[in-house]
């Protein structure tokens, strides 16, 4: 399959902006976090672990950014399942994001780095027209 390098770049815009989205959902269904909060706390948990993926946007292979997203997602998944479904169980503040900040930050890299091999695996071709 070939795929324009303008089409990968939107379909990599595209995953972040779900990852954004889920992180809206966080922020303002969970945390009630009003706009200005919610742009903070992107801006240092959510924004420097999508670094990969906003780079792999600039690489030839802007798909990178897809693998990143979702090798990212699910921590943040698990922060909404441990601040806002499970029962409060005492002990202080969540730590969650911190969590989400460094595993995250990894995870969101190696995705990064094996979705090109992936794409490769797969017979994606990323073409300049």
């Amino acid at each position: 399959m070939t795929i324009s390098r303008r089409n990968a770049r939107w379909i990599g815009v595209t995953a972040i902006f779900a990852v954004l989205l889920l992180q809206a959902f966080n922020s303002f269904a969970c945390y009630k976090h009003d706009f200005v909060t919610f742009l903070l706390a992107t801006s240092f948990f959510v924004g420097i672990p999508l670094l990969p993926a906003f780079i792999s946007l600039a690489f030839p292979n802007p798909l990178r950014a897809v693998g990143a997203c979702l090798f990212f997602a699910p921590w943040l998944l698990l922060a909404y399942y441990t601040d806002c479904v499970l029962p409060y169980t005492g002990g202080g503040a969540s730590m969650i994001y911190v969590a989400v900040f460094l595993w995250g930050t990894v995870t969101s890299s190696i995705g990064a780095l094996i979705s090109n091999s992936i794409t490769k695996s797969l017979g994606i071709e990323i073409t300049e027209r």
